[in-house]
C-alpha cells in the first residue's frame, strides 16, 4: 500500500506537467528548411530552433537552441520578445504624451493667474495664435502600475500677437510701446511675433479602461527660448519690419497643463512672468490654449 501511495505521489507532478504541456499554444515557423517552434504557456514561452542538415544524402533536423522566457513584471525595458506576436504582453504600459503637433490661440493677460484679456493691448483674438511640434521626447515611469510617469521633450514653434485696428508695437525712448497710427501713417495687420524652442517637463497620470487608449492628465514647467523676435505690420499698404528684439525676455518659464484621450488632447500654457523686460514694455503675461495630436 505504501508503495502504491509513493508511486502516485511521484506520478501526480509528472501528470500535472504533461497536462500543462498539452494546454500550451504551439506555433511553428518554417523558413528555408529550418524550423522554429514556440510554445506559449501561462507566464512563460518555450522556444526551440532546428536547422536542416544533410547527412549521407538524408535530410534531417538538428536542434540548435532551446530556451524558456519568463513573463517580465514591473519593467519597461524592451527586449527582442516585444517584436514577436506570440510573446507574453504586459497588461499596461506607459504611453507618454509629449511628442506631437499643436496649434492654439494666443492672448495676453494683466497678471499671473489671470485669464482675462489685458486692457494694455487690444488684440485680434482670431489672428493671435501659435503652432509648433515637440520632436524629441523621453520618459521615466514612476509607479509599478505605470499610471504615473515623468515626461521630457524638446520642440520648436512660432507665436504671434496681432493688434486690432490702426496700432503697432514700436520702440521709443528705450522701451516698447503700443502706438496708434494717424492719417499719414496707417498700420494694418500689425503683430509682434517670435520663434521659440520649448523644453517641457511634466508629471503625467494615465489610466486605460478595458485595454483601450489611455485617458491622461499632465502638468509641469516648460522652458521657452525665444528668437527671431520682430514687430511687423503693413504701413500704408506695404509690409515692413518695425523693430527687432523689442525688449522681449529671451527666455520664459511657462506652466503647461494637458489632458486628453489617446492621441488627442487639449493644453493650456501660461507664462510665469511678463513678456517684456521690466520697465521696457507693457506689463503683460502671454498665455495660449489649443489642441494637440500626439504621435
Amino acid at each position: 500500500m505504501k508503495q502504491i501511495i509513493l508511486v502516485c505521489a511521484m506520478l501526480f507532478p509528472l501528470m500535472g506537467a504533461v497536462a500543462q504541456e498539452m494546454t500550451r499554444r504551439q506555433t511553428i515557423v518554417n523558413t528555408s528548411g529550418d524550423s522554429i517552434i514556440i510554445k506559449r504557456g501561462d507566464g512563460d514561452v518555450k522556444i526551440k530552433v532546428y536547422e536542416e542538415i544533410t547527412d549521407d544524402g538524408m535530410k534531417q533536423e538538428e536542434k540548435l537552441f532551446e530556451g524558456v522566457y519568463l513573463t517580465r513584471i514591473g519593467t519597461d525595458r524592451p527586449s527582442i520578445l516585444d517584436a514577436l506576436p506570440f510573446a507574453p504582453k504586459k497588461r499596461n504600459h506607459f504611453d507618454p504624451h509629449t511628442g506631437g503637433l499643436y496649434i492654439g490661440f494666443s492672448s495676453l493677460s494683466n497678471n499671473f493667474y489671470s485669464f482675462g484679456s489685458t486692457n494694455r493691448a487690444s488684440l485680434d483674438a482670431s489672428e493671435s495664435w501659435e503652432i509648433g511640434a515637440n520632436l524629441f521626447t523621453s520618459y521615466l515611469t514612476l509607479s509599478h502600475d505605470r499610471h504615473w510617469g515623468m515626461t521630457f521633450g524638446l520642440g520648436w514653434g512660432y507665436r504671434s500677437f496681432r493688434l486690432d485696428g490702426n496700432q503697432a508695437f514700436l520702440k521709443m525712448d528705450g522701451a516698447t510701446g503700443i502706438f496708434n497710427g494717424n492719417d499719414e501713417t496707417v498700420y494694418n495687420k500689425s503683430r509682434l511675433r517670435y520663434f521659440h524652442f520649448r523644453i517641457p517637463i511634466s508629471i503625467e497620470w494615465q489610466s486605460r479602461f478595458n485595454g483601450h487608449r489611455p485617458l491622461f492628465v499632465a502638468m509641469g514647467p516648460e522652458v521657452e527660448i525665444r528668437h527671431g523676435i520682430k514687430s511687423m505690420a503693413k504701413v500704408n499698404g506695404h509690409k515692413e519690419t518695425l523693430g527687432k528684439g523689442m525688449y522681449v525676455h529671451p527666455v520664459g518659464i511657462n506652466l503647461l497643463a494637458q489632458a486628453g484621450y489617446g492621441k488627442l488632447g487639449f493644453y493650456l500654457r501660461y507664462s510665469t512672468y511678463g513678456l517684456f523686460e521690466k520697465g521696457k514694455g507693457p506689463d503683460v503675461y502671454p498665455l495660449s490654449f489649443g489642441a494637440c495630436w500626439y504621435w
